[in-house]
């Protein structure tokens, strides 16, 4: 199998069966040799965050028979053309040869001789490439210039970052990786540093620069007990493990598979003493009898934060999981409430930009809870990383 019929294959399960295209090329690239697999991670990723616009280029030349493996090749080629410059002959040549019949060679070839540039539609979405109800549901709650910076973000290729462990080693320890240090916690490089041995030695982990800031709004100090709701996969606990004592975190995640990928994680990075916890987090009030200085609840999200770095999230959401999405979110936040100690800060986050879930689910919070106060409140568009929201919340005496 060549790699374009591997980046065929990954593209028809995430468009068709929703699958999530991070998990089948790490499964599927192990097919090919590692020198082509940077081609098809960038041709996937490509034509995912292009997807709507690139199906633009030919629908009115397309029958509604057209199979969608068929529209897949055409993105493909137009992506390979217009966004990875390869040469014309060789798209021609390579998509010709990909189709299954003459019926599909021949529809290739007359469309990738008309198609001479990339078209711009009159409807924004289109041009956005995303589906028309996310770009709506985006437009009414963003002005023109926030919008703008939102698909910029989602289109640009996102950065691996990574996060020192000061636990173990300080950045003099890297000096022989080739970095880019961005500020005293995050650096970037143009490698890949996964089979490095400092990274074996768990001396840095992956995680977004916006992401990797949160920690800091909860005041830590080392003596307070904190709480990690929804944890997995830990990052943002060891984040504060910086300050605060191991032994009194506690990590939870609902799914058990997901706890012991932050045990694992946490054994690498060198924190010994953290609780594991498996529980829905609505019920952890259940299972603990104490109270918390601390709580992060990072809660289960529609993900519109995170498009740029997951396009195949734009097959996988749909809008009748919204409501679901934010009565969970909702019943999680009252949850925490008998977990909270007075003057304990609680800070709830997501990955998402639909204010239903963020703002306006806090401002519903804080009417009907007069024990808890709002201290800060943003939504993170600054393009350097993941697009984010916060909420910091302290739980005064009433």
């Amino acid at each position: 199998m060549n790699q374009r019929e591997l980046a065929l294959n990954i593209l028809h399960m995430t468009v068709k069966e929703e699958s999530y295209s991070n998990l089948l090329m790490r499964r599927e690239l192990n097919k090919i040799p590692p020198i082509q697999r940077g081609f098809v991670t960038n041709l996937v990723n490509g034509v995912l965050r292009n997807y709507e616009l690139l199906c633009y280029q030919f629908e009115d030349d397309s029958k509604a028979s057209t199979s969608l493996r068929l529209k897949l090749l055409l993105c493909m080629a137009l992506f390979e053309r217009f966004y990875m410059k390869q040469k014309d002959y060789v798209v021609n040549n390579e998509y010709t040869e990909l189709g299954k019949n003459k019926y599909e060679r021949s529809f290739i070839n007359a469309i990738l001789h008309k198609c001479v540039h990339i078209r711009t539609s009159d409807e924004g979405y289109i041009n956005a490439s995303l589906p028309k109800w996310i770009y709506s549901l985006l437009q009414k709650q963003y002005d023109a210039e926030e919008l703008s910076r939102i698909i910029e973000v989602y289109h640009q290729i996102p950065k691996v970052f990574y996060r020192l462990n000061k636990s173990k080693c300080c950045f003099e320890d890297l000096k022989g990786l080739d970095i880019e240090i961005l500020n005293e916690e995050i650096f970037v490089s143009k490698n890949n540093l996964l089979e490095t041995e400092e990274y074996g030695k768990g001396y840095f982990y992956i995680q977004d620069i916006n992401s990797a800031s949160l920690y800091k709004n909860l005041d830590l100090r080392k003596e307070d007990h904190v709480l990690d709701v929804c944890s997995a996969p830990g990052s943002k606990l060891f984040n504060c493990l910086d300050i605060a004592d191991p032994s009194n975190c506690y990590a939870n995640d609902v799914h058990e598979n997901r706890v012991k990928l932050i045990e694992k994680m946490a054994e690498k990075l060198g924190f010994e003493g953290i609780h594991y916890l498996n529980h829905d987090g609505r019920k952890l009030k259940d299972h603990l009898d104490l109270q918390f200085e601390k709580i992060l609840l990072d809660a289960p999200c529609s993900g519109l934060g995170v498009i740029g770095r997951k396009p195949d999230l734009k097959f996988h959401i749909k809008p009748e999981s919204l409501d679901e999405l934010q009565k969970l979110q909702y019943e999680l936040l009252e949850s925490m409430m008998p977990l909270l100690k007075e003057e304990g800060i609680l800070v709830y986050s997501t990955c998402t930009l639909n204010k239903k879930e963020n703002g306006k689910l806090i401002a519903r919070f804080l009417k009907e809870h007069e024990s808890m106060e709002l201290l800060k409140e943003e939504t993170i568009l600054n393009g350097l990383g993941d697009c984010f929201y916060y909420a910091k919340m302290k739980k005064v005496k009433i």
